[in-house]
């Protein structure tokens, strides 16, 4: 069933073997995955449901989880509202900020639906400065990008056929990036410099590949002490790292340390693997720009097209205004980017869409300009400055700062937009797809749930949507920061909260409004 679904009061509720009319008492154990070879306690909560609901007897369920011994340290925000009237079900903590991790990219999304539209597609262009003579390209090649975060490696090894069509089988010049529709760090304000070399931290450009990460391993050597093998699974440009890595004794723990420079200098990778242990690593590359042309320098050379120049990225020198000869590459939509970012929750996708939206609309691609328009379109939306705080678009930085009823606000402004049914269907579904494929199954909140996950250490957070058993859409934002548990068992007090809003069916009242078909 969707959240977006509309339906009849008096209807069937939930089929779990039960009605919810027979449904009397939920108890849940949530025991937490084995910690450094140790089973942890159980935690235990007894919840209560019945068939027809009022806000204060919702409230006392959601109270007794919320008591959990788990929490005791935790901070938790939690508001729960009426899509179609903005009634307030529940509410704690609504106005005070959390740390709202992947929950940033609920924001991306609703404002880039809003200012650039569903259809916004990006340009990639490829440009020739000079003529062609005898087969030979008299100049620079220019690669200019424009932000788009579809164009693949696949994208890049297809454009050796461009230059052939074009009767290019040699240039004499340089071939140049030109990366400076988005400005400043590939990485975003905040993030922590030690988790710049991992893939889900992979910095971008306005000119870049997706995925902008390398998969390897480290295959330990046959005497202990001896250095590992730092391999690529598949072949491709080299990354600059320096591999410091040695084997440990059989049966040792993985013990790997980064040391990533500034922009410009080698990752070192320190540290001990096992003996007789592969370590797959993913990594994120040494700057977007620069992977894509090492993969345009490897797709030329097995093409038989010879550069005389070298491979840069653009500084001062201009693109040519009229190309001897050009092409220009369209993107995927918007609209389409905004379910590839939001299901499986894909940071780079993130920050290029917040770049454009700053780039669209100020002409500045960077993360500010973005973050700034961003903030005019929230005000619009009745949400103060103040409520959200935003550093980046893909909720990587722990500048980030949310309030659930701000999050709530949000999401029925978007219920109530034009883009909705795209903003929707671009949030993972619970046991279906994206980071819920594998929560929620066997509960009434089963195909049911839209909604982003958020994860950082000791910070998660779920917004979304989802139809209660009254046939009501109801908005809810949940966050909790300072947890000291184990993720597990943060994840199934999230999982036993959204169970028993979903639970939730108010009696039929005199007067009460009929619904509206939603957008």
């Amino acid at each position: 069933m969707s959240a977006g679904s509309t339906r009849r009061r008096g209807s069937a509720i939930w089929k779990l073997g039960m009605s919810v009319g027979a449904f009397a008492l939920v108890c849940v154990s949530l025991a937490s995955g084995p910690a450094f070879g140790q089973e942890p306690a159980a935690s235990t909560t007894t919840v209560y449901a019945t068939s027809l609901d009022s806000p204060p007897q919702l409230a006392a369920r959601l109270d007794r989880i919320l008591a959990d011994p788990a929490l005791t340290r935790a901070h938790v925000g939690l508001v729960v509202q009426v899509a179609e009237t903005g009634e307030v079900l529940y509410e704690v903590q609504g106005e005070k900020l959390f740390v709202p991790a992947s929950n940033t990219k609920i924001v991306t999304a609703a404002v880039a639906l809003d200012v650039l539209g569903v259809d916004y597609r990006w340009l990639t262009t490829l440009a020739a400065d000079g003529p062609v003579v005898d087969g030979v390209l008299q100049g620079d090649l220019w690669i200019i990008g424009g932000g788009d975060p579809w164009l693949t490696r696949e994208d890049v090894h297809s454009w050796p056929d461009l230059l052939a069509g074009a009767g290019i089988r040699r240039i004499a010049g340089d071939v140049v990036g030109d990366d400076r529709a988005f400005e400043g760090p590939q990485w975003g304000q905040g993030w922590y410099w030690h988790e710049i070399y991992a893939s889900w931290a992979a910095g971008v450009s306005a000119l870049q590949v997706r995925p902008n990460t390398v998969r390897a391993r480290l295959v330990p050597a046959e005497s202990v002490g001896l250095p590992a093998l730092f391999e690529l699974e598949h072949p491709g440009p080299s990354l600059p790292i320096e591999v410091r890595v040695r084997t440990g004794a059989p049966g040792s723990s993985v013990r790997l340390r980064y040391e990533p420079p500034p922009e410009g200098g080698k990752v070192v990778m320190v540290g001990w693997i096992p003996a007789g242990d592969t370590v797959k690593l993913h990594l994120a590359t040494h700057h977007p720009t620069l992977y894509l042309l090492a993969h345009l320098e490897r797709a030329l050379a097995q093409a038989g097209i010879e550069v005389e120049g070298d491979f840069r990225r653009a500084i001062d020198a201009a693109p040519p205004d009229d190309p001897t000869w050009s092409h220009v590459r369209v993107s995927n939509s918007l609209g389409a980017a905004v379910s590839e970012m939001l299901k499986p929750s894909d940071n780079q996708m993130a920050e290029s869409i917040l770049r454009t939206v700053g780039l669209e609309m100020s002409g500045e691609g960077t993360a500010e300009a973005g973050i700034e328009i961003g903030g005019d379109v929230l005000q619009r939306w009745g949400i103060e400055p103040g409520a959200m705080s935003l550093s980046d678009g893909s909720g990587l930085s722990r500048y980030n700062r949310i309030a659930p009823n701000a999050m709530a606000r949000l999401l029925r402004a978007m219920w109530q937009h034009s883009q909705y049914r795209v903003f929707l269907d671009g949030m993972p579904i619970a046991a279906v797809d994206g980071t819920l494929r594998q929560r929620l199954s066997g509960t009434p909140g089963e195909k049911n749930v839209r909604a982003k996950t958020g994860s950082l250490a000791s910070a998660r957070a779920l917004s979304g949507y989802l139809t209660d058993g009254s046939g009501e859409t109801l908005v809810f934002s949940l966050m909790v920061n300072d947890y000291d548990v184990p993720g597990s068992v943060a994840i199934a007090l999230e999982d036993l909260l959204v169970e028993q809003i979903a639970m939730y069916r108010r009696p039929v009242e005199p007067g009460w409004p009929a619904y509206r078909e939603e957008p």
